[in-house]
């Protein structure tokens, strides 16, 4: 009912902040995208009657945001963009894969939230059949290599174009993303 649903939305907000390490967030539910805003969270609003069948997506969502509070710097960030946009697509998605394997280290609930939620998105984008883009390939097999996970049947054809892109150095690349996971400027 909508008591309960709004109570979902208080606690999910509440959850945020303290993810995030940051009570001055302001946590938003809007009709568009999902997407961070300065210090406000705008979560895409979750439609009451699928309501339950989404909980998880919408909490892997909203824990990735607040992760992104937690442990990126937008500073550090900004040093290392290029004038290419195909390189920062892969250069942001590849360091959204770096948040969301740090925060699944430490937090276990959010692993299990956001590999569901990375599976989901494969399984639904192999559906469409669609063109698979380079930053997408680069997030989800960076976030699988980060944890050594496998993300199923939907991402081997994501792996096998990274693999093919990186050739020699596929193993010697991740491994060195691994070992500076929990340092963004080294990463």
């Amino acid at each position: 009912n909508d008591d309960i649903f709004e109570e979902f939305k208080k606690s999910l907000s509440i959850t945020i902040k303290s993810i995030g390490k940051n009570n001055d967030l302001e946590i938003n539910f809007i009709k568009d995208k999902s997407s961070i805003n300065g210090n406000a969270i705008n979560l895409k609003e979750p439609n009451i009657e699928s309501f339950q069948k989404n909980l998880t997506y919408i909490r892997a969502e909203a824990d990735a945001m607040a992760l992104e509070f937690r442990l990126h710097s937008k500073d550090i960030h900004q040093n290392f963009i290029a004038s290419d946009e195909l390189s920062n697509e892969i250069f942001n998605a590849v360091e959204q894969s770096r948040i969301e394997a740090q925060g699944s280290k430490i937090f276990k609930g959010i692993k299990s939230n956001i590999v569901k939620k990375h599976r989901y998105d494969l399984k639904k984008i192999n559906k469409t059949n669609k063109k698979i883009n380079i930053a997408d390939a680069f997030r989800y097999v960076s976030y699988s290599e980060l944890l050594e996970i496998d993300l199923g049947e939907n991402y081997l054809t994501y792996k096998k174009i990274i693999q093919q892109k990186l050739g020699k150095k596929y193993e010697s690349f991740f491994k060195k993303l691994k070992n500076h996971i929990n340092d963004q400027e080294k990463f």
